[in-house]
């Protein structure tokens, strides 16, 4: 409580000041996350040999994870009854690419969802795609590229930048000066994206555009393909959950709901997979 008086006052402060003030504050986070990464090191738990373990963020309010990729891994994985392990830190990245999920597999790091399902089917022997004809690896492959390279972006604009309400920042008691400052950075890497260049109501716009192409798809069938869930459904359930229920005060909420079989559909893969949904959930995205 006492370092976010401090950080809003320092918000409240002259450019020049804050600019000061700002690179004390990396500095002081910088230490915190060093003596992090040393206590893990000093701490690092070892699984035994050929166990899966997929680092992610800590479980969200809403949804198990706060990253649809970690909720697309974990899907699949129950799914097709794959034992995993799971280690949660909101500080330790891949060591390639600085993003979350990954996979250590035997000491051997890989990281992105898609490769690490890739990976995996060859080390296990196990098929992505079985029981799907050609055609239908085609337009799930279409239908996971849109919603993960397209609605992705549209949703994080909207949960941690369009939101006026800030209700994302506040669940986890972030500072005015903290969240002014990953504000900033969310948004310049949304314009670099090529989404941060358009209005918020364009941004909503192509969202809804998105979502009624698959519930036009989706239909009246219980999954993507029929009555038998499949990778792709695990990789458009991950976006789909995040923005139906982790969207916070943004207008992802209202949008989704504007088609009532897709927030079906969500919650038939939650029941199906997830029946400890409940349990997964920690506020302090800790566990």
């Amino acid at each position: 409580m006492a370092l976010s008086k401090v950080t809003d006052a320092i918000l409240d402060l002259p450019v020049s000041v804050k600019a000061v003030g700002g690179a004390v504050l990396a500095g002081a986070t910088l230490a915190v996350v060093w003596r992090g990464r040393w206590a893990r090191q000093t701490n690092k738990k070892v699984y035994p040999r050929d166990t899966i373990v997929i680092h992610q963020m800590g479980r969200g309010p809403h949804v198990p994870s706060l990253t649809p990729f970690a909720i697309k891994l974990e899907t699949y994985f129950r799914m097709e009854g794959i034992p995993y392990q799971t280690e949660h830190s909101l500080f330790r990245k891949s060591k390639k690419t600085k993003k979350i999920p990954f996979l250590m597999y035997n000491d051997e790091e890989v990281p992105d969802s898609e490769f690490i399902l890739e990976f995996l089917s060859k080390e296990k022997n196990f098929d992505l795609h079985k029981g799907l004809t050609e055609e239908q690896i085609g337009i799930g492959r279409a239908f996971q590229r849109m919603t993960e390279e397209n609605t992705y972006w549209c949703f994080v604009a909207d949960r941690w930048v369009l939101d006026e309400t800030n209700e994302g920042w506040d669940t986890f008691n972030v500072s005015r000066l903290i969240r002014y400052l990953a504000k900033r950075i969310r948004r310049k890497k949304l314009y670099a994206q090529g989404t941060g260049r358009h209005t918020p109501e364009e941004i909503r716009h192509i969202m809804s555009e998105d979502l009624k192409a698959l519930s036009y798809y989706l239909g009246s069938k219980k999954f993507l393909f029929g009555d038998k869930a499949c990778k792709f459904d695990c990789a458009i359930f991950g976006i789909l959950a995040e923005i139906r229920w982790a969207s916070f005060g943004g207008f992802g909420t209202s949008v989704i709901k504007e088609y009532p079989n897709l927030c079906d559909y969500c919650e038939r893969m939650k029941e199906t997979f997830w029946p400890d949904w409940e349990e997964m959930i920690q506020r302090d995205c800790t566990k």
